[in-house]
């Protein structure tokens, strides 16, 4: 590339900081769940951050690695950092300008404009920084060759995100260079006709010619009921591509939507209403199993959440930068309630109506009923995405719009911030003064008018399905651009992204922007925001915010063309598209309304020139004219001449292109990158750290949102290409089709360091963050291996005061309703085993015998641990010593009160036979042994993940008076559970070991066939992993399935809940499941007496006192691969309840 172009191309210097000022509004915010409900939505916003930096290019991640590891080398001293290194001043400002750059945009390319920007320090300064380490050193390796790396610029089309075919960038089109704008419309219309929305998928291209729609989700292999197009993942493509195939592949980002899940269900237990619940449980169910549907709903019932004091959307929501504009961007905000600038927007939404009849078409063209939104003004705590914008109209689903309304929003504080003596190029001089004191309440105008009644208005005229339609087609509305009936209209599956597509984002905004100019000249709406006394007065000072509204769109329209790349000839910006578009249409008002004046051949003194007196007699006429064709294109369907006028008008000739760009170039102000503050957790109260709007502070934020974000070190290992982009991992939840029937363990684990630690540390204290965490912990770039162990927390003590115990009935009538069945003479447990087994029947090897607990009165059954070791299974292992855990090949290390804090039910089988073989003694452990376990890793993992991150939540001091770090003893029972609960956290633990028999479809079939229709059927039961689905659906009242599940959903589980972890035994024709849930504590009880008996005390009687209970059922699978027709199967499920108490043992 041309030296001169690679100029356009470098990071701002300097980039205009500013900080997204929240603190006085977060202040008000008493309520301690609301605050929580803010963290944890803040929490799954930001935990897509890596999504949004995979969806920009596939270095984008890896130099975001580079930037953190970075800042943990320097501990945030970053002139040492460059003494050490020898990195002059200069190039350490070069290297933090783009660092902050790159944190803003959330990637190497511009959030706002699509185009790539590279480092001003030199490749050789850049890599001297990186010698710091050996991580840093290995970070910018990775971050330099992945991809289009840091500083390539050969060709200038990847400089630009754009269809891979056109060698632009982008990563919603993974390892797919050849894959062609035609075949992703067939995709996409396929799709469309099986009713698959798009906006959380992208396309591979396989090396065969077929293709594969990765679709986000938590899970690589969803339940059939949770997907939209249920056990359909394969489809034939028709036309050119016939006899090419599709096939829906779910887990991409796998890892972060999981989290967010998580973050949900955590954010649903301070939910303020049942609305928000409702709306949280279809947010977890669309992220973890891919279900647009399930978001889709989601939005429905967010649209009917009116007026709360906290605000929060999330999702794959805009789709401008996929350039086929169906794909969406990850985006997620939290914010809270300006009370009094809501108001002013409550006024304008009262006056919506009496509005509306004075845009440029009739009522066959608008909503039948306007549906009165919510339009609020939001204070924003946390937004993550590739730029913040200044306002939001959600959804953008125009089926929910147009029957359910939607929500407008004005960003109040992304309004407001601005930088000191920041340049106003292209205003004249006789104009800065009103324009600098007019543009921004001009601005908040223009965004509530765009919101609300830009894309707030507007019908689609629709067949909405076959035969039927929305407007009478025996007698079609007259088009106001033609005057003859409309001939064109949406059919079937259409949407307007569908059929405008790559244009549809940049025209809807130009549609919205033009009802702001519009409407933005009537005086009424000006006096709602303060401005006037409703009477025309262009002298005044509604007049003042009437120009300065005009002059800055004139203004943006200009400097739009920073945004629009004259080799491919395409524009990188919707709202820039749109606002040149309306510059060209105020220029062509004629009598001189609007001008670019210069008097110098190079263009160098350019300025706008616009006439005040014209702007209602030209300058709104003149818009009207292009928002009436544009608003009946759109309304109509009618993309031929809806795309020819809009690239018409948005074409750029060769003056514009040249003359006028080079100069807007030259003149160019950064734009703004904002420093958010991060909500913290300490215990049962969150707090708000705010950072200083600096680059340094900038980046510093990144860094301990990342470490709140970010509790494990990802396990996956780099592909061997570092050039490949980002792609879902190969499901490890499955079956592999080969004779071991076992799914292998990840390489390594998290767990697998021994670390160094204080005398008598508490349980799970490795994993254990403290209120802020230690953002100086490495960053894992090439080769996963042990993490560092963050901060230490010590245990909250007991209470002094304990009740008395209660009576031993009340735990055997409690532990008898959780297994005994209400129907008389009845028991699961009686029932014959199937007919079909391999070898005896499993129930020889159990003996029944009655639980301990419960007394004689209970029935519960319980698989007795023949040789099982007590609790003091260790022997005398000190609680600061190590246990090096080796389970198939994986490798863990904690200490024995971390392993005591397990559940007991655990230690059985980590341990049947205790820790040290028969004849030796505890003398002869040494820290450091590493003893062979046959237990699932993943399984361990995904405990020990869920323990470390409930452990968060416990107050990270002790109260005065107690300086002991040990763990406390106590039985459960000797106080109510609000008392023990008080300091710690409890956590239900759930297990399934569901044991199958195939019934053989055919007599004749022989063992091979036989094997391998049970790998299958095996297959089939496991993608069945919602939690109780399994258990028969009893309709009697009282029914040992309705009180357990009653039960569990009460203490902290949800009706629609997945296995937390699922998978095959090797050898075995058992699949194990596991599900965790944190204890709720905000149930209240009297554990005197029997009637009153509260969930939590209730659920407490099974700490460490594991009970099980037994069902057979057979069942008819019909999706068992290779086989026609259902296959009969024989289930036996073992469910194991158990709770721990962190804190306890």
């Amino acid at each position: 590339m041309d030296e001169s172009i690679k100029q356009h191309y470098l990071a701002d210097s300097p980039p205009t900081v500013v900080r997204l000022e929240i603190k006085s509004h977060f202040d008000t915010l008493k309520d301690q769940n609301l605050r929580k409900y803010a963290h944890f939505m803040s929490r799954a916003a930001f935990e897509g951050t890596r999504v949004t930096l995979r969806q920009v290019s596939p270095e984008s991640e890896p130099i975001y690695d580079l930037i953190l590891a970075l800042h943990h080398a320097s501990n945030g001293d970053w002139n040492s950092l460059a003494q050490k290194t020898q990195v002059s001043p200069e190039d350490l400002r070069f290297f933090l300008e783009y660092a902050g750059q790159f944190l803003g945009n959330c990637g190497n390319y511009k959030g706002f404009g699509d185009s790539k920007f590279i480092p001003r320090l030199s490749a050789s300064a850049f890599e001297a920084l990186a010698s710091a380490t050996t991580e840093t050193k290995a970070a910018f390796q990775k971050a330099n060759t992945t991809g289009g790396g840091i500083y390539e610029t050969s060709e200038q089309s990847m400089m630009h995100l754009g269809y891979p075919k056109g060698g632009h960038m982008t990563t919603y089109y993974p390892d797919s260079p050849t894959i062609s704008q035609e075949e992703i419309t067939a995709i996409g219309d396929l799709m469309e006709k099986k009713g698959l929305a798009l906006e959380n998928t992208r396309i591979r291209k396989t090396s065969s010619g077929d293709f594969e729609l990765l679709i986000a989700s938590g899970v690589s292999s969803p339940p059939v009921r949770d997907r939209d197009l249920g056990d359909v993942d394969t489809f034939e493509l028709d036309g050119d591509l016939k006899g090419k195939t599709v096939r829906l592949v779910f887990g991409d980002h796998q890892e972060e939507m999981a989290k967010i899940a998580h973050s949900i269900k955590q954010a649903k237990l301070v939910a303020a209403n049942d609305n928000q619940k409702k709306m949280l449980d279809s947010y977890a169910l669309s992220f973890g199993a891919g279900s647009i549907e399930a978001f889709k709903e989601s939005q429905r019932i967010w649209v009917k959440d009116q007026k709360p004091v906290l605000e929060t959307n999330l999702g794959f929501v805009e789709t401008y930068r996929d350039p086929h504009g169906v794909r969406g961007e990850w985006e997620g905000f939290v914010a809270l309630v300006n009370l009094e600038r809501t108001r002013a927007f409550g006024t304008l939404v009262d006056s919506a109506e009496s509005m509306i009849p004075k845009l440029p078409w009739g009522t066959d063209f608008e909503k039948d009923k306007f549906l009165s939104p919510d339009f609020t003004s939001l204070e924003v705590l946390s937004f993550g995405c590739s730029g913040l914008p200044a306002g939001i109209n959600l959804p953008n689903y125009d089926d929910i719009r147009q029957n359910l309304g939607f929500k407008n929003v004005s960003l109040g504080n992304v309004l407001s911030a601005k930088a000191p003596n920041e340049a106003i190029p292209f205003i004249a001089e006789s104009d800065q003064e009103v324009y600098r004191a007019f543009r921004d309440p001009a601005f908040e105008v223009q965004v509530g008018i765009h919101e609300l009644l830009g894309h707030g208005t507007g019908k689609l005229l629709q067949e909405t399905a076959p035969g039927e339609y929305n407007f009478d087609i025996k007698n079609p509305p007259i088009s106001p651009v033609t005057n003859k009936p409309v001939s064109t209209w949406y059919k079937p599956g259409q949407t307007w992204s569908s059929v405008f597509g790559s244009i549809a984002s940049s025209y809807e905004e130009c549609r919205a922007e033009c009802v702001a100019m519009v409407l933005g000249c009537d005086f009424g709406i000006l006096k709602i925001f303060g401005f006037g006394d409703g009477k025309e007065d262009l002298a005044g000072e509604a007049g003042d915010v009437l120009f300065a509204a005009y002059l800055s769109m004139a203004r943006a329209g200009l400097v739009a063309l920073e945004f629009w790349d004259p080799k491919t000839q395409k524009w990188g910006q919707a709202h820039m598209q749109a606002r040149y578009s309306i510059l060209r249409t105020f220029l062509d008002a004629g009598d001189d309304f609007v001008k670019l004046s210069h008097s110098k051949e190079d263009l160098s003194d350019l300025e706008i020139r616009l006439d005040r007196s014209k702007i209602l007699t030209h300058g709104r006429p003149a818009v009207e004219k292009y928002l009436q064709k544009l608003h009946v294109y759109k309304s109509t369907a009618d993309v031929e001449a809806g795309k020819g006028l809009y690239d018409d008008i948005t074409s750029v000739d060769s003056w514009w292109g040249t003359s006028v760009r080079e100069v807007v170039l030259k003149n160019k102000v950064p734009r703004k990158v904002f420093v958010q503050a991060n909500t913290i957790l300490e215990g049962d109260q969150v707090s708000l750290k705010e950072y200083e709007p600096t680059l340094e502070g900038l980046i510093q934020s990144f860094a301990e949102r990342n470490a709140i974000i970010e509790t494990t070190v990802s396990r996956e290992t780099p592909p061997s290409d570092p050039s490949t982009t980002a792609c879902p991992p190969h499901p490890t939840d499955s079956l592999e089709e080969d004779d071991d029937y076992y799914t292998a363990p990840p390489p390594h684990s998290p767990a697998s360091a021994s670390t160094s630690s204080p005398a008598f540390p508490p349980p799970f204290s490795s994993l254990i963050f403290s209120s802020l965490p230690d953002t100086n912990r490495p960053y894992k770039v090439t080769e996963p291996g042990p993490a560092c162990p963050p901060a230490l927390a010590p245990p909250a003590p007991v209470e002094e005061s304990l009740e008395p115990a209660p009576s031993s009935a009340v735990v055997a009538d409690t532990k008898a309703s959780f297994t005994e069945p209400k129907n008389e003479g009845s028991s699961d447990d009686g029932e014959p085993p199937p007919p079909y087994t391999e070898g005896y029947s499993p129930l020889e090897s159990f003996t029944y015998v009655m639980a301990a607990a419960g007394g004689a009165s209970s029935i519960i059954t319980q698989v007795q641990q023949t040789g099982g070791p007590p609790i003091n299974t260790l022997g005398d292992i000190g609680g600061d010593e190590h246990v090096g855990l080796d389970l198939r090949g994986t490798r863990f290390t904690l200490s024995r009160d971390e392993l005591l804090t397990l559940p007991e039910f655990v230690l059985l089988s980590l341990f049947p036979n205790g820790l040290l073989p028969d004849g030796h003694s505890t003398n002869g452990f040494h820290d450091g042994d590493v003893f062979p376990v046959d237990y699932d890793p993943v399984s361990l993992q995904y405990m020990l993940d869920f323990f470390r991150t409930v452990a968060q939540t416990i107050p990270s001091s002790l109260p005065s008076g107690s300086n002991s770090p040990d763990l406390e003893l106590m039985d459960p029972m000797q106080g109510s559970a609000r008392d023990m609960l008080q300091d710690r956290a409890g956590i239900i633990v759930l297990r399934e070991d569901l044991d199958f028999y195939v019934i053989p479809p055919r007599a004749d079939i022989g063992h091979d066939e036989m094997l391998e229709v049970k790998r299958a059927a095996g297959r089939s039961l496991l993608r069945q992993d919602g939690i109780f689905s399994g258990l028969r659906k009893s309709e009697e009242i009282g029914s040992t399935e309705q009180h357990l599940i009653e039960m569990l959903t009460a203490g902290g589980f949800d009706r629609a809940d997945q296995w937390g972890h699922r998978a095959p035994e090797p050898n075995k024709a058992v699949i194990c499941s596991l599900a965790l849930a944190k204890l709720r504590t905000d149930i209240r009880g009297d554990l005197s007496n029997n009637n009153s008996v509260g969930m939590a005390q209730k659920l407490l009687l099974f700490w460490r006192k594991p009970a099980r209970r037994c069902w057979w059922e057979g069942i008819e699978l019909d999706d068992v691969e290779g086989v026609e027709g259902p296959v009969k199967v024989w289930i036996r499920r073992v469910w194991t309840l158990e709770m721990s108490v962190i804190g306890l043992r």
